[in-house]
């Protein structure tokens, strides 16, 4: 019974003295401590790169975000710009025989109670007037500022000439005028909303 005991626990490995390492124990130690560094050098270099990359993110925003906002503002004012002249023209120029279709122009480019108000205006007063004392008159815009502009509303004031002549007076007579007009943008037009003595 001793022996079968004594050859059984001589096939079981001895375990090593305190304090005498396995001779692979140094290659074991120092592939974990570079596992361990290359694992910290890639969290830094990944922390990094994200660190860089919101960094550019923010710097683009805070760049890009003005210079976008004076662009479109930019694009408003010159459209607003000139779609103030061309209205205020088509709405003071107009002659017996062209009455229909010159309102109907005009019209194009107004929105809102303005377009409404002028209508009745047309029908109540204009229309009876050119057609009998035969009225022709034209405009053109001398000068021309934009006060405000916003993506969808703008403001412009606009130095007019106006010549009229009718039968009553051949001789053709001038008008200077100063207008402030307001300017609404409709499915991506520019319309005149308002149109005040400035």
């Amino acid at each position: 019974m001793t022996a079968s005991i004594d050859e059984d626990a001589s096939t079981v490995p001895a375990a090593p003295e305190d304090g005498i390492e396995s001779p692979h124990a140094p290659e074991a130690v120092a592939s974990a401590r570079t596992w361990r560094l290359s694992l910290a050098a890639r969290w830094r270099l990944l922390a990094a790169v994200c660190f860089l990359v919101i960094s550019m993110a923010i710097a683009a925003t805070v760049f890009f975000g003005p210079h976008r906002d004076d662009r479109e503002t930019a694009a408003a004012s010159a459209e607003a710009l000139a779609a103030a002249q061309e209205g205020a023209v088509a709405l003071l120029s107009y002659a017996p025989a062209s009455l229909d279709q010159d309102l109907a122009t005009a019209r194009s480019h107004l929105t809102g109670d303005f377009l409404t108000y002028f209508s009745q205006f047309a029908d109540q007063i204009l229309i009876p007037a050119a057609k009998q004392k035969n009225v022709h008159a034209s405009a053109t815009v001398v000068r021309a500022a934009v006060m405000d502009a916003r993506p969808d509303t703008a403001h412009v004031l606009l130095f007019i000439n106006q010549t009229t002549a009718s039968r009553d007076n051949p001789t053709s007579a001038q008008a200077a005028s100063s207008v402030k007009v307001g300017l609404t943008k409709v499915d991506g037009s520019w319309r005149i909303s308002s149109f005040d003595p400035a």
